[in-house]
């Protein structure tokens, strides 16, 4: 998720925006908000840490080290607070400095910061963009706490609002296809494909095939044969060593020997972040098609297909 607030709120691209326009940007009177907060170059890089933390588990922001210093404008009956006049340079070495310090403080590590530099001799100013996370909530490891952008304070977030922020995290989506061709007489050649269809990297994928009703298969797998409740079934299983990316699947190819009678294809599959979950395919020699399919979630159960079939050839 890009959030381009340096874009948003300097009026230029990134790349574009030079130390000038900081300096401008504070040559009037500049208020924090929601996506805005400004540090001075005197501040302790801890209290960085929190203020990146709320912001991710929020709606994302822009942080300014070097601002200047905050002061208090009475208007009206209100006073506000603004940062306005000459910039106080902060000591941080350099970007690089910056993204090793926020990798090693906050869990889970940000993806998606981007920081401009603006390098001199009277020190350093930072310009850090943050996006709204798509894996929240993020911890502060220095004091093992959650912290929320809360109008203009990066505040410690109340249990509930972190368990919520916990069932928001995005995590893969794992599924799975099936290819049957009809290679010669009672053989037909099986393809399956575990795919993810989010855009979440899927790491440590394995899966789990069962078949029912044939007479044999035949993979560079190892097979496994059993008889139980079910009936006998042939059994095939692994992990998987690449990380399951949106644009790619995993192809799991075998042959069966079959009777001409309908048969079972089982596919379970997980990884890290995901649960196990699973499909069955009914397959139709005789007709050349699939015409059961069920998920752990939709369909019906594979006892109630198994008996089914059972029933057929009785």
């Amino acid at each position: 998720m890009n959030s381009n607030y340096i874009e948003k709120i300097f009026r230029k691209k990134r790349d574009e925006v030079i130390l000038d326009d900081v300096k401008d940007y504070f040559s009037t009177p500049q208020e924090e908000s929601s996506v805005v907060e400004f540090k001075s170059g005197e501040v302790e890089i801890n209290d960085i840490f929190k203020e990146i933390a709320a912001f991710l588990n929020t709606e994302g922001g822009l942080l300014i080290i070097g601002a200047p210093r905050e002061t208090k404008h009475t208007i009206g009956k209100n006073v506000v607070k603004v940062c306005q006049g000459e910039l106080i340079y902060s000591n941080f070495k350099n970007k690089d400095w910056l993204y090793q310090k926020i990798a090693s403080n906050i869990v889970p590590t940000p993806t998606d910061l981007k920081i401009e530099e603006f390098l001199t001799e009277k020190g350093n100013v930072f310009l850090i963009d943050i996006s709204q996370s798509l894996n929240p909530p993020h911890q502060c490891s220095s004091d093992g706490k959650y912290y929320l952008r809360l109008e203009r304070d990066a505040k410690p977030a109340p249990h509930g609002i972190v368990q919520a922020l916990f069932n928001k995290r995005r995590v893969p989506s794992l599924n799975a296809d099936i290819k049957v061709r009809d290679i010669k007489n009672y053989v037909d050649a099986i393809t399956i494909t575990i795919k993810n269809e989010s855009s979440v990297p899927a790491e440590k994928v394995s899966f789990m095939i069962e078949v029912y009703n044939v007479e044999n298969i035949y993979s560079d797998h190892k097979i496994l044969v059993f008889d139980d409740s079910l009936g006998k079934k042939f059994s095939l299983s692994n992990q998987v060593p690449q990380v399951l990316v949106q644009v790619i699947g995993i192809p799991i190819k075998f042959d069966i020997r079959h009777f001409n009678r309908d048969y079972v294809i089982f596919v379970a599959f997980w990884c890290r972040d995901v649960d196990f979950d699973f499909k069955f395919f009914t397959y139709r020699p005789s007709e050349k098609k699939i015409v059961t399919e069920a998920t752990l979630k939709d369909g019906m159960l594979l006892q109630e297909e198994l008996k089914r079939i059972q029933n057929i050839e009785n």
